[in-house]
């Protein structure tokens, strides 16, 4: 009896060769792919740490214009109050200025007399002195000027024919000259005037007094 041929294992063993060539294939692909996707994961991470913090950044700005928007717009409300104001003050004064001009037109104030110019005073330590006493035949007003080394108080009184009767009259006014002097106007009324300086250190004044009616 004739034995039957045996069958040839290189069909086999190619097959076990193919299979081992596909699952490095396999192995490698994956490991690769592994390799991709970790690289992925680690862009993303890092994107995702840029986004956010370009989003505290962006956050940050946000809160800085909203804050100079609000300070800009409490700007405004405040120059517009300003404006209000200037306007409302500039207002009062058109209307003062016209009353003034109005006044001057009426009362037209010339140079009556001048009683004194450039005079010295002797003032001694703690006295009252006479400056001037006339009698004003109408209304207006004193200019006062001059120099002073010491302190000194201008007094000018109305309807008094003697510096006792001044120093007792309520019907005064007094200019603080103090020391260096300036230039005071005083009211004018009708009728008997005296002057005098009251000191308490003794000095000198010169001084200027001009009649306006």
């Amino acid at each position: 009896m004739a034995s039957s041929p045996r069958p040839s294992k290189v069909p086999l063993l190619a097959s076990l060769v193919v299979i081992v060539l596909l699952a490095g294939s396999f192995a490698y692909v994956y490991e690769n792919s592994n390799s991709t996707i970790a690289g992925k994961d680690s862009s993303i991470t890092s994107l995702n740490g840029q986004v956010s913090s370009y989003a505290t950044v962006v956050s940050s700005l946000d809160a800085n214009i909203t804050h100079q928007i609000n300070a800009e717009n409490a700007a405004l409300a405040r120059l517009a109050a300003a404006n209000a104001t200037i306007s409302s003050k500039t207002a009062t004064i058109e209307s003062l200025s016209s009353e003034v001009g109005s006044y001057s037109r009426q009362v037209n104030l010339e140079v009556e007399q001048t009683l004194e110019n450039s005079e010295m005073l002797t003032l001694p330590y703690n006295s009252t002195t006479t400056i001037a006493h006339f009698t004003a035949s109408s209304g207006g007003y004193i200019q006062v000027s001059g120099t002073s080394n010491t302190f000194i108080a201008i007094g000018v009184c109305y309807g008094v024919t003697s510096l006792s009767d001044c120093e007792k009259s309520t019907s005064y006014f007094l200019i603080v000259f103090g020391y260096g002097g300036g230039t005071f106007n005083v009211p004018l009324m009708p009728g008997p005037v005296w002057m005098f300086a009251s000191n308490k250190d003794a000095g000198t004044a010169t001084l200027t007094i001009v009649l306006w009616t």
